[in-house]
């Protein structure tokens, strides 16, 4: 067990630049256990660089499975979702594309200084659709946890909002651009890559304001 304190008493007077028998004496250790310390710092260091390795081999080679599996951008899945922080309020849709295995191969996000969840849903889906057609899609498949945008875009829901209005024809006329295209309406379960981008993106663009505290509230 490396004695934690001593090792990085040790360790700042080496940064500082005094030699080893030094370094040890300051940090109370004689040169045995100072050695034997930065040995097993080495070994801890060479232990955790392995670690990192293998996880950035492993993810190259799932990157690699991905773009194998969807050497055809129409075998990619174009997954949406937008929200909104106030509802009216900042908000973010983003449009993904997903490899058969569901990981996440490109991405494009709008964000929106005020609006609410539906049009940033709409956002989401306009934005899924413009990333198809730059990666040359020509059988665009859709999918999005917001029911009303899936029906209103297959025509199964009326249009009520004035504010939705523009946005499903703008959607339907970039839909034109595509020899065919199919949407589906998934849970939440199922669109978790594009919801987690839209929270991130909030996160960025306007992050939650921490709540003052009692005390603060009450603080002359």
């Amino acid at each position: 067990m490396v004695d934690l304190p001593r090792a990085a008493a040790l360790l700042k007077a080496l940064a500082a630049g005094h030699a080893l028998p030094v370094a040890a004496e300051k940090a109370d250790l004689d040169l045995p256990q100072a050695k034997a310390i930065l040995a097993d710092l080495a070994a801890r260091l060479t232990a955790q660089a392995a670690k990192v390795e293998k996880i950035e081999r492993a993810e190259a080679a799932r990157v690699a499975r991905s773009a194998d599996k969807a050497k055809s951008p129409d075998e990619l899945v174009f997954a949406f979702d937008g929200g909104s922080r106030g509802n009216p309020g900042p908000s973010a849709g983003v449009g993904m594309a997903l490899d058969a295995g569901g990981f996440a191969v490109a991405e494009r996000s709008h964000f929106l200084p005020n609006a609410t969840n539906n049009v940033a849903e709409y956002h989401g889906l306009l934005a899924a659709i413009d990333l198809a057609r730059e990666m040359g899609v020509r059988r665009l498949r859709l999918q999005g946890d917001s029911e009303l945008v899936v029906k209103q875009l297959l025509g199964e829901y009326k249009v009520k909002n004035k504010d939705l209005m523009p946005l499903v024809i703008a959607a339907r006329n970039k839909l034109r651009d595509f020899a065919n295209w199919e949407i589906r309406h998934v849970g939440r379960d199922e669109n978790k890559e594009p919801d987690e981008a839209v929270n991130r993106v909030l996160d960025e663009r306007a992050p939650k304001k921490a709540k003052k505290t009692a005390d603060a509230d009450e603080a002359v």
